[in-house]
């Protein structure tokens, strides 16, 4: 058996117990790679790039171009910020899906040699190497040779002064990385090259073992990454709903009285408690989930990682809903309004919160809910 001679009697595999393995290297590799498609048509944006500027462009410059057209009164300046940080809400979440997508696209690469240990970055895929107990020691031995051939060298460190240099300087930000009196400095360059991909050779059952690993991560990974598209396609409706109805209340004017600034702070209070109520949404889905398959606890809003987006999204819609609240009652309190008027005004204001008020009420009883799982 091809390697057999290469392993002692305590570590010596049968020719079932190899192809074993390489068959669920094969299957990992189609999973890995199912993977990576799932990732990749969430990184293109999947819906979310057309959304964002088609929805969000026009109508928010226009509702600000008109509340920064003339004097400022203190409810324009209070709904322009407020109006901002709607939109804001909506690229923080967008950032927070491009985050997770940079986190799992890489990692770490953890690199020992003899003048320490440090870090490198690197793809989230490995370079692959053939195991070294897969060859008899004189096969491996020649292998070795080809390996390290001027050839093959060369296709990782071309033979040029210019793709020298350019491999140099990228070096130069790992010291340690090359030996500096290295008796074939290009073979140098090209080995650490590979351990900049994190491709090394190890034994079959060290490869099947950092798969498995490799596995859970692309695993743990994507389905923070799932879930925070959801949440930023979410957000993003929501604002754009909110910000063309906004735009409905200007669109005829140059300039905007009073009435048409109640009808934007009634939209940003009607927006603050649905936005927050929607995001959370998924995690609430899930929790349904699990409930409904037996599940008498489900924690998982206490997973920083799945809950991120719903903590960021609270505290800039709570900012937001005050400014809209203060500019309402700035403009009940400092402008003649109708008794019909004043009633829509205060309705929309007291309704919005109560439903702030709810949304604090259920985070907080999340937590403690969380500390008595979680002692």
């Amino acid at each position: 058996m091809a390697g057999s001679d290469t392993n002692d009697d305590a570590t010596a595999y049968t020719a079932d117990e190899r192809a074993a393995m390489r068959a669920f290297l094969q299957r990992s590799e189609v999973r890995l790679s199912t993977m990576h498609r799932v990732a990749t048509a969430l990184l293109s944006g999947a819906g979310i790039l057309v959304l964002l500027p088609a929805l969000e462009r026009d109508s928010v410059v226009q509702v600000l171009r008109t509340l920064l057209v003339g004097p400022i009164s203190w409810s324009r300046g209070l709904l322009a910020v407020g109006v901002t940080s709607a939109v804001l809400l909506a690229l923080v979440a967008f950032w927070l899906l491009v985050l997770e997508l940079t986190r799992f696209y890489f990692h770490s690469n953890h690199i020992r040699n003899d003048d320490g240990e440090f870090f490198t970055p690197r793809f989230t895929l490995t370079g692959i190497r053939l195991p070294n107990d897969e060859l008899s020691p004189r096969t491996d031995q020649t292998f070795e040779s080809m390996h390290g051939s001027p050839e093959n060298v060369e296709l990782l460190v071309a033979k040029n002064a210019v793709a020298r240099a350019r491999i140099d300087r990228q070096l130069d930000a790992y010291p340690g990385l090359v030996q500096p009196d290295a008796a074939d400095p290009d073979r140098a360059r090209a080995d650490a090259l590979f351990e900049l991909a994190a491709s090394r050779r190890r034994t079959l059952a060290e490869e099947v073992a950092k798969v498995e690993y490799g596995i859970v991560r692309h695993a743990i990974r994507l389905q923070v990454i799932v879930l925070r598209y959801v949440k930023a396609l979410l957000v993003i409706v929501a604002t754009a709903l909110a910000s063309f109805a906004c735009a409905a209340a200007v669109s005829d004017h140059a300039r905007i009285g009073a009435a048409d600034e109640r009808w934007l702070a009634g939209v940003l209070l009607v927006w603050a408690p649905v936005v927050v109520l929607v995001v959370g949404a998924p995690v609430r889905w899930l929790e349904r989930l699990l409930k409904a398959e037996g599940a008498q606890h489900a924690a998982l809003g206490a997973d920083r990682e799945l809950t991120q987006v719903e903590d960021v999204t609270a505290r800039i819609a709570a900012g937001t809903w005050l400014l809209a609240t203060i500019a309402a009652i700035t403009l009940l309190v400092d402008h003649p309004i109708s008794s019909q008027g004043r009633a829509a005004s205060v309705t929309v204001i007291v309704g919005s919160a109560i439903a702030m008020a709810l949304h604090g009420v259920r985070r907080l009883a999340r937590r403690r809910q969380q500390v008595g799982i979680h002692p």
